[in-house]
């Protein structure tokens, strides 16, 4: 088949809905698809490269960080997308495409479908789906109508986790299909020589610095820890975002002991080495869609600590790959990291099980496979 997949962030820019295209994009190259990819261009990445077998056409946006994105830029990408992909269309006569996130990458393949009766799916993300950010309800009540009509028009919709379907089918009248995110056991894996020695315990969040990730009750709980008896407490954060001001304030009134190390945004390689030299992997977010850290975490063998919201559940498993915490209740992400502070054995324990469960059900080229099903 001949696949476009349309996305506004792509690696290095975005977070985990990019790096979701870019593995199926080259699971399905891999497969003897031929795959284009219609993303934003960013600093000197613009134009057409050839990526992993597959070919990545960046259009301008005016988009300025990696890692987050303005409902400007988003609408920017929307109209500046639609030339490019018309054109694409009917020079490479797609068999269908996959529009990841309903806004803004959606209208864009519902003119293909209009102009050239190309069939598409939407990969819904998080983000896109009303009632998972209270902050952008407004926009999303401003856009229902469009949104709905991309949905309406889709061959099939897809949410990558039971939890996001729920939302999705009480905000729009469609079914949904579940197709969880994936995870590359061959990239993300433990690695004996970058393990962390156990006289110290080192906590490990790699994501997006929003009020939604809930990132200051991680700083807390460390703070926390730090005056409790055991190992000293490394806390090592890899992203970036607006709360960083807020979090560094927070961490300075704290007093705290403990080693707190700003990462920002690190290469793909570098990241990986994070999670292998980590003990223990935190999402604590508000609302998680299904986090690709979790899963990542769990290929390099890491227990993770997890909020008990949507996503977190559908991975952690609460006592054999990690543990849960209600995010209203920080005692308790204080208290499973205490735990797993004074007991290395079961914190590999639980990073073993947690490696073997997305080994046997969460690798790229088993999600990639699911996709063709509906795709064909």
């Amino acid at each position: 088949m001949k696949l476009l997949l349309i996305n506004y962030e792509f690696p290095p820019v975005g977070g985990g809905a990019a790096n979701a295209t870019s593995f199926l994009a080259r699971e399905f190259a891999t497969a003897g698809h031929e795959v284009t990819v219609l993303t934003t261009a960013f600093g000197s990445l613009r134009g057409t490269s050839t990526e992993s077998g597959f070919e990545v056409v960046r259009v301008w946006t005016g988009r300025r960080r990696a890692g987050t994105s303005n409902p400007f830029e988003m609408f920017s990408f929307m109209a500046a997308a639609m030339i490019p992909a018309l054109r694409l269309a009917r020079r490479r006569r797609f068999d269908a495409a996959i529009a990841f996130f309903a806004i803004p990458s959606g209208p864009v393949a519902a003119l293909l479908r209009h102009a050239f009766g190309i069939p598409y799916l939407v990969s819904q993300r998080g983000g896109d789906v009303p009632g998972g950010f209270p902050e952008i309800d407004a926009v999303h009540r401003l856009i229902t109508p469009l949104r709905r009509a991309v949905l309406r028009r889709a061959t099939a919709i897809v949410a990558n986790s039971p939890s996001l379907a729920q939302l999705s089918m009480a905000a729009d009248p469609f079914p949904v299909e579940i197709i969880p995110n994936g995870v590359d056991p061959l990239v993300f894996a433990p690695e004996a020589a970058n393990a962390a020695p156990d006289d110290e315990f080192r906590i490990l969040y790699v994501g997006r610095l929003h009020s939604q990730k809930n990132v200051a009750a991680l700083v807390a709980s460390a703070a926390a820890l730090s005056a409790l008896p055991g190992p000293p407490v490394v806390l090592e954060i890899v992203g970036d975002g607006p709360e960083r001001g807020a979090l560094e304030k927070l961490f300075e009134r704290s007093g705290a002991t403990l080693a707190l190390r700003w990462q920002g945004w690190l290469a793909k390689q570098d990241v990986v080495t994070c999670y292998q030299r980590a003990h223990v992997v935190v999402s604590p977010a508000f609302y998680e869609a299904m986090p690709n850290t979790v899963l990542e975490a769990m290929a390099c063998a890491v227990a993770v600590v997890a909020s008990r919201v949507g996503g977190n559940e559908d991975l952690v498993i609460e006592g054999e790959t990690g543990f849960l915490f209600d995010p209203a209740a920080p005692e308790q992400l204080t208290a499973a990291l205490q735990r797993l502070r004074l007991d290395p054995a079961l914190r590999r324990e639980l990073g073993a099980r947690g490696r073997r469960r997305v080994v046997d059900a969460f690798s790229w080229p088993r999600i990639a496979a699911q996709y063709l099903r509906l795709l064909s």
